[in-house]
């Protein structure tokens, strides 16, 4: 097994090394389930790192000449005020979005026909799911600000959970067309410290396309960081991310490799 750490200055030294290692030293594995299924992945094994100034403009990728952009500033400030903080214009085959944790909405937990059988203490047990119910999910990032302004900068508490343990059940529920599948949320935490004035922020991803979705999700993530920063009259410092399982798409690698400006 081989983890990859990364410590870059800015986003897109960041995404140069992440495709580095992974194009160098990632598992080809196929994709049993979920999205493109079929296909392959070039995983690392375990990815993370720290940016040590996030905000630093642009944000987007800079692509070498030819290579199409996978996301621009504008796409990126787009993403922040849609998807990260708008959690109740959702679009008709939306189920959520990071935004309906992350700064509030409704979300209706995965429903199902029968029965679910949970072990528990060694027993079994028949847990019996309610058809439909909506969970009103609070702002969690208007009780980050309120609680380091009432109880101080000096606290560990501020952590931002993205999804429900029954987000992950929402795999086993039955669909007919690819636009019905539910998942779970692939953002699933991010924490956040003050040190020395300055907010620190850290996100984990469960699954993470590392090409096409990593810098508008990052960049997204240092917007959220600089909104909450302003709120409380700080500058944000270094921003940090894992995953288990960073990859990149079969048909990425061609792109990879221009990016790379490999053979």
């Amino acid at each position: 097994m081989k983890s990859i750490f990364i410590n870059e200055k800015t986003l897109d030294g960041a995404y140069f090394k992440i495709l580095y290692e992974l194009y160098h030293n990632g598992r080809k594995n196929k994709i049993d389930s979920g999205s493109y299924e079929g296909c392959y992945r070039l995983e690392g094994d375990f990815v993370a790192g720290t940016i040590e100034f996030p905000g630093t403009r642009p944000l987007a990728p800079q692509m070498p000449e030819g290579v199409p952009p996978t996301t621009t500033d504008d796409d990126i400030q787009n993403y922040f005020i849609n998807y990260i903080m708008d959690g109740e214009n959702l679009e008709k085959n939306e189920h959520y979005r990071y935004a309906t944790w992350i700064n509030g909405g409704g979300y209706k937990m995965p429903k199902f026909s029968g029965n679910q059988l949970i072990g528990t203490n060694g027993k079994e047990m028949v847990y019996n799911y309610v058809d439909n119910v909506v969970v009103n999910v609070p702002s969690q990032v208007n009780w980050v600000i309120k609680h380091y302004k009432e109880k101080g900068f000096g606290n560990n508490h501020c952590f931002i959970q993205i999804g429900y343990p029954e987000s992950s059940f929402a795999y086993d529920i039955d669909y007919i067309n690819d636009t019905d599948r539910q998942t779970s949320p692939c953002l699933r935490g991010i924490d956040t410290h003050i040190k020395g004035n300055k907010l620190h922020a850290a996100v984990y991803f469960r699954s993470w396309d590392a090409y096409g979705a990593w810098p508008e999700n990052m960049g997204g993530i240092v917007m959220l960081m600089e909104y909450i920063a302003s709120e409380l009259g700080i500058d944000i410092g270094p921003l940090s991310f894992a995953s288990l399982k960073l990859h990149c798409y079969d048909f990425q690698i061609d792109a990879v490799k221009a990016r790379l400006m490999v053979d």
